[in-house]
């Protein structure tokens, strides 16, 4: 368990030197390898279309999209009130609903993408992306620990969708960063607004309660907000929250 918390650890201090997407790929690449996974993908669906940055092969995610698998992949489209976690299985073919989503099961194994966990991020104005790590055997360890580890695992992907909306998800027409926020910012306000306190909240970063109190000081000031609750709904309002 030391090494998951080192990996996890080093996962998000590579994260606050991220810049570029290739940027990104190198990091969660490096974090799905030390985790026990062969591949990662993250998922983001904007208003100007969908963007995917990926260790996937890409002569798979070239035919994930020329297919338009990304219309009806159920790891995407089930229902967004459910669990945020989804562990799931590419031999699943049976349940598909339809012979097209059949056909995504049976084409992801001829890559021998086998089995895997997504995390769901719903975000606002109908934006929504996902983060997922997969692998190609099964193995009842790795069962095993994607069952116990969700909640590590939540943290992960919602942290990286943090980073990768604030660095390149959010550009003026110069190219340059547009966000009041910085990355910590970001993440404090998103653990306030799912409920989580401030020492909830520093027990995740592996900060103090003070420190996390320094952060969303900060995102108030920067975000000219009244009080904290003000300062989470204007973040949504500006899109800068999951």
């Amino acid at each position: 368990m030391k090494d998951v918390k080192r990996a996890c650890d080093e996962f998000v201090d590579c994260l606050h030197t991220a810049q570029t997407e290739d940027d990104f790929r190198r990091v969660a690449e490096r974090a799905a390898h030390a985790l026990g996974f062969r591949w990662f993908a993250y998922f983001g669906q904007r208003s100007n279309g969908p963007n995917l940055i990926s260790s996937y092969p890409k002569s798979w995610t070239s035919h994930y999209f020329r297919e338009g698998y990304h219309n009806i992949d159920p790891v995407l489209q089930e229902p967004r009130n459910t669990s945020r976690v989804l562990l799931w299985d590419g031999r699943e073919a049976r349940s598909a609903r339809s012979p097209k989503e059949r056909r995504l099961f049976d084409d992801a194994l001829s890559f021998k993408i086998r089995t895997g966990l997504t995390v769901r991020i719903p975000s606002s104005q109908n934006q929504f992306a996902a983060f997922t790590l997969a692998v190609d055997e099964r193995s009842l360890g790795l069962d095993r620990f994607m069952e116990a580890s969700q909640e590590m695992l939540e943290m992960v992907g919602l942290t990286y969708h943090a980073h990768v909306s604030a660095r390149i998800g959010r550009t003026s027409a110069a190219g340059e960063i547009v966000c009041p926020l910085t990355q910590r910012e970001r993440q404090c306000l998103a653990w306030i607004s799912d409920g989580k306190t401030m020492q909830d909240i520093a027990q995740l970063l592996g900060v103090s309660s003070r420190g996390v109190k320094f952060h969303l000081d900060n995102a108030r000031r920067n975000l000219a907000a009244l009080t904290l609750p003000h300062a989470v709904a204007l973040a949504f309002r500006q899109g800068l929250l999951p």
